[in-house]
């Protein structure tokens, strides 16, 4: 029982990490968009191209976080398709 414990807390955690990296993502191309919308902007600047770079900094900066991320979760969680056969072998033994 342990085993099915153990097994189903880590898929719920890899779950977990993987949606707070999909929001990193969401994050990232929210400002990125929001960038990008200001270069269509009619009364374009000097001022609107330096909140436009700052944009694309932040949105570089979270895009990079989220690959950075992304790369630890498979470094410490498997693939989710290897601890799913297990548990669900185990169900079907106890069965």
């Amino acid at each position: 029982m342990q085993y099915d414990d153990t097994q189903t807390t880590l898929i719920a955690c890899r779950q977990l990490a993987l949606e707070q990296n999909q929001k990193l993502f969401d994050q990232a191309n929210a400002i990125s968009r929001e960038a990008f919308e200001l270069l269509d902007h009619p009364d374009f600047d000097s001022e609107m191209f330096d909140q436009y770079l700052h944009l694309r900094a932040k949105a570089e900066s979270l895009f990079k976080e989220a690959i950075e991320h992304l790369s630890v979760l498979h470094t410490h969680f498997s693939p989710l398709s290897s601890p799913v056969a297990p548990v669900a072998n185990a169900n079907k033994e106890a069965a």
